[in-house]
């Protein structure tokens, strides 16, 4: 993040630590879920009882209580941070109606932030705990099924690399016109505003395009992936129904978290641009 947006966000740093504290443990719990069922499988099986639902209970019960106490302190640091820098903004001089409609546009912006803050950094908190927790976890399965994880992410990383350099750029372009957007539509010219519109319209297009086509490529080697690894485990008798279970379900994970990289590169992107444009704005 750029050291403007850092310089801004210094005074939270501590309700960011806690508050994201929270939201890490919350997914290691999450992440304990196909072990804990697995054992449970296996336990009844065994025919051991409910004494087998003992680790699974406790894990979501923790994961529960850690998730309440994580959206109350989100809704807190959300509010305050919101008041704080809407204030600020809403409170600079303006020499101009551009400049009006500027500020206009990085109000609605902080609220795009709060929302990031407290929804879509907990994604990608979530999204990376899933990613190399699942791939550890499959590791200390069985090695051929970690090995198959590992490419996996690997592949995956490359194309995310190449779609969120494209998603920044594309990104500020859209924030940049949005910026206008009030300065146009008050200004009731029928060509400026059609010329704005088709503008956001066509970038928005081309972001999803590139978004689909990335999205599909992980989607297809998300696929061979589970079918390889469901082979390895399955294939050869030589693992109990618990473990099958755990490893298909953290293949399962994996690939659903990676499927979802589009959605959290496209976020992750949106808010480094928000970020930087709300601090450039606020900063003394």
């Amino acid at each position: 993040m750029p050291a403007a947006a850092k310089t801004v966000f210094r005074p939270y740093r501590r309700r960011l630590v806690f508050t994201y504290t929270l939201s890490l443990t919350e997914f290691i719990l999450e992440l304990m879920y196909p072990f804990t069922i697995g054992l449970a499988i296996n336990g009844f099986i065994a025919g051991e009882g409910l004494v087998s639902i003992v680790p699974l209970t406790a894990v979501w019960i923790a994961q529960s209580a850690v998730g309440a106490f994580y959206q109350m302190g989100a809704a807190r640091m959300v509010a305050r941070i919101y008041t704080d820098i809407s204030g600020r903004l809403a409170l600079r001089d303006r020499v101009s109606q551009d400049a009006t409609s500027e500020v206009a546009a990085r109000v609605t912006m902080v609220e795009n932030v709060g929302y990031a803050l407290a929804d879509v950094v907990p994604m990608l908190i979530g999204g990376i705990v899933t990613i190399v927790g699942s791939t550890v976890m499959l590791f200390l399965f069985d090695l051929r099924a970690g090995i198959v994880a590992l490419a996996l992410v690997a592949i995956i990383a490359g194309l995310q690399w190449w779609f969120s350099v494209r998603a920044v750029d594309l990104n500020q372009k859209i924030n940049t016109l949005r910026e206008s957007q009030v300065s146009v539509v008050v200004s009731a010219i029928p060509a400026r505003i059609t010329d704005y519109l088709r503008a956001l319209t066509r970038l928005k297009v081309k972001f999803k395009d590139v978004e689909t086509g990335v999205w599909t490529m992980a989607d297809v080697f998300a696929l061979a992936a589970i079918l390889v690894v469901l082979y390895l485990v399955a294939g050869d008798g030589a693992y109990n129904a618990g473990a099958i279970y755990s490893m298909v379900a953290y293949v399962m994970n994996l690939t659903d978290s990676l499927e979802n990289a589009p959605i959290l590169v496209d976020e992750g992107a949106h808010l480094y641009d928000v970020a930087s444009r709300v601090a450039a704005e606020v900063e003394p």
